[in-house]
């Protein structure tokens, strides 16, 4: 299925017909719940988490991107200056991976932020860094006119049953996370989790919701109209 959208920046309209265009805050009040925890505790689904590496963030900026099909230039999202951990959370009755995220620490969830949306081309998500970005720009652009990044290197990465929840290495050793984005492409949200100080313990994307209707997992406080 194949949903249409803007810019990373904008509101698009996804396939289940949700519309990111506002958020309230309100005080935090801890959950008690790490980030990982508290994903699993949200969402009605039964999960499996899979932990597949780490990603360093040193410019303290991430974006959460097709690798396949990258927008020039991303909007990036502050987070801690710290290794995290990526995390995968895949729906075992569906079969499908229903969300990732980027975790910076065990501090327990009190709140968080709606900071933009992941937009899906070609069924795939990523993490990039900066760093990450530049040296996937390189490697397309050495590739020349005719370079396919798909055919021509990540296509051998790729799962039989359609699960990829990877890191993938460049050939100069850059690390970019590769993940099948649920239900294929689309524009989906993107959202911090904070501790009760306000501090990121991490970044998720969401594919296929927290329920049956579909309706994305927020953070608490927050709310999509």
């Amino acid at each position: 299925m194949e949903a249409k959208f803007g810019s990373v920046k904008g509101a698009p309209t996804t396939e289940r017909g949700s519309n990111i265009d506002a958020s309230e805050s309100h005080a935090p009040e801890d959950s008690g719940l790490t980030a990982r925890a508290w994903i699993v505790a949200q969402t009605e689904a039964d999960l499996e988490v899979t932990e597949v590496g780490a990603l360093p963030t040193p410019e303290g900026l991430v974006c959460m991107i097709d690798p396949l099909v990258f927008a020039q230039p991303p909007d990036f999202v502050q987070v801690p200056k710290e290794n995290g951990r990526i995390a995968v959370f895949f729906d075992s009755k569906e079969r499908r991976n229903s969300k990732f995220a980027l975790i910076f620490s065990d501090e327990t969830v009190a709140g968080g932020d709606d900071v933009g949306v992941c937009a899906v081309d070609a069924g795939m998500a990523s993490i990039f860094t900066p760093a990450t970005h530049r040296a996937m720009t390189k490697f397309v652009n050495e590739g020349g006119d005719h370079f396919n990044i798909y055919d021509e290197y990540f296509m051998e990465f790729d799962e039989p049953d359609g699960g990829e929840r990877k890191i993938v290495s460049l050939p100069d050793g850059t690390p970019v996370p590769y993940i099948h984005s649920g239900w294929g492409d689309g524009g989906y949200p993107v959202f911090t989790l904070n501790d009760v100080n306000g501090r990121v313990v991490a970044i998720y994307t969401d594919f296929l919701g927290k329920d049956e209707r579909g309706a994305w997992l927020t953070p608490p406080g927050v709310t999509l109209s």
